[in-house]
């Protein structure tokens, strides 16, 4: 096992490539129809931070529904995109440090009452995952709601095709005719308790987990769901 002390430099590259997304994925308006509005009905003017926002689809949906919203992501492409197809919340899409560290803040500084991280957070390592976490944790308002989703060791193809490297991570390589992936960190989960740990500073409200098998030549994309409120 060795270490790689560059891990996010590599992750980087890949994040660089781009991840075009027009339409919201299905774990975005799941999350608000089966549990925020479930929650409460009126989430107007409510900050809501999206943490690893991309192309900007997650941001315009609750924008859409009325939350003061800031997406933050890595990639300097993606945050581009978003603001060039979403022009009305161009001041609304930040590029934030890869490593947790160089970063004062997510979006806002304080009074965030909902934090969404749809499979963001999986490529850090435990040391910097728990940096970060911390970090939105206390941003977060008493009874903020936080929605994670994480990549599972049931994700076939890419754990398959990973060995461990250090610090919770596993450097991924594969290739087909749709995608290459080399020198990719990822840190898995390898079930709900590993998941509770992940999360432990919020009170569980709801887990699950989604998958999907759109090719015959690909791997189950298995996540785990984790809903937890800030007491």
């Amino acid at each position: 096992m060795g270490r790689d002390t560059n891990y996010l430099a590599k992750n980087k590259t890949y994040w660089e490539k781009g991840y075009t997304a027009p339409n919201v994925d299905h774990p975005v308006f799941r999350f608000y129809g089966r549990i925020l509005k479930h929650i409460k009905s009126d989430w107007q003017d409510v900050r809501l931070v999206d943490f690893g926002c991309g192309q900007g689809a997650a941001v315009e949906f609750f924008s859409r529904h009325g939350f003061n919203v800031k997406g933050v992501d890595f990639s300097e492409t993606d945050v581009a995109a978003a603001q060039i197809r979403y022009p009305h919340l161009a001041d609304r899409f930040l590029i934030c440090a890869p490593k947790p560290s160089d970063n004062n803040f997510y979006g806002f500084v304080d009074g965030i009452g909902v934090i969404t991280a749809i499979q963001s957070l999986y490529y850090l390592s435990d040391e910097d995952f728990s940096d970060c976490i911390q970090m939105l944790y206390q941003s977060m308002e008493v009874g903020g709601i936080f929605f994670a989703t994480m990549m599972g060791e049931r994700c076939a193809e890419f754990f398959e095709n990973s060995e461990p490297i250090d610090n919770g991570l596993r450097v991924v390589k594969f290739k087909n005719d749709r995608i290459d992936v080399d020198d990719y960190c990822i840190s898995f989960i390898r079930d709900e308790e590993h998941l509770q740990q992940k999360f432990e500073m919020f009170k569980p409200l709801h887990i699950g987990y989604y998958a999907g098998k759109f090719r015959n030549d690909e791997g189950d994309n298995f996540h785990y769901t984790f809903c937890g409120i800030k007491t």
